[in-house]
C-alpha cells in the first residue's frame, strides 16, 4: 500500500468516523479529534491488511490505537472516553462479513455461512480486546489508594477554593 492510499484510507476514516460523531451527538468542539482518532486507527488496521496480517490482528492493532488514543483525549478534555472510542472503531465494525454470513446462511452454504459467523465473531472479539488493552495498558498504575489518595486531594483543594472565596 502506497503512502497515497494510506492517506485515502486515513481521509475515508475520519469522514466515517466525524459522520457517526454527528449522528451520536458528539460535541462540535471535539468532532475533529474524534474523526483523527477514527483516521489513525483505519489508517493502522488497514496498513497491517494491505501487508497481509491477518484481519483479526489488524483489527486488535486498530482498536488498541483507537483505545489509546480515545482514552488519552479524554483525559486532556475531560470528557467520557466512550466519545472517542466508539466513533473511533465504527469504520473497524465487521458489517460486511456480518451481511456477508446472512447471505451465505440464506443461499442455503452453511459451511462457509458458518466460517464467515467465526471470522466476524473474532473480528468483533478483536475490536473489544484492544479497547480493553488500551484501558488496561493506560490504568496500570491508578489504583483503588491512588483513586483514593487523588479524591482526597481533590476534595482538600475544593475545600480551599471555597474558603478563599468566603475571605473576599
Amino acid at each position: 500500500m502506497s503512502h497515497w492510499e494510506l492517506l485515502q484510507q486515513g481521509f475515508w476514516g475520519f469522514i466515517a468516523t466525524s459522520g457517526f460523531g454527528v449522528l451520536f451527538n458528539v460535541p462540535t468542539r471535539v468532532l475533529p479529534v474524534c474523526g483523527f482518532t477514527g483516521a489513525v486507527g483505519h489508517m493502522w488496521q488497514r496498513a497491517l491488511l494491505a501487508n497481509d496480517v491477518h484481519p483479526v490482528a489488524a483489527t486488535f492493532v486498530g482498536a488498541l490505537v483507537v483505545g489509546l488514543l480515545g482514552y488519552s483525549q479524554a483525559r486532556f478534555f475531560h470528557m467520557p472516553r466512550l466519545i472517542f472510542t466508539v466513533t473511533g472503531i465504527i469504520s473497524m465494525v465487521p458489517g460486511v462479513a456480518a451481511f456477508e454470513t446472512m447471505v451465505y446462511f440464506i443461499r442455503n452454504d452453511i459451511l462457509t455461512g458458518v466460517e464467515n459467523a467465526v471470522l466476524t465473531g473474532l473480528l468483533v472479539g478483536a475490536i473489544a480486546a484492544g479497547l480493553v488493552t488500551a484501558r488496561l495498558l493506560l490504568s496500570l498504575g491508578d489504583t483503588a489508594y491512588t483513586r483514593q489518595v487523588r479524591g482526597l486531594w481533590q476534595r482538600d483543594l475544593d475545600v480551599r477554593r471555597l474558603g478563599q472565596r468566603d475571605e473576599e
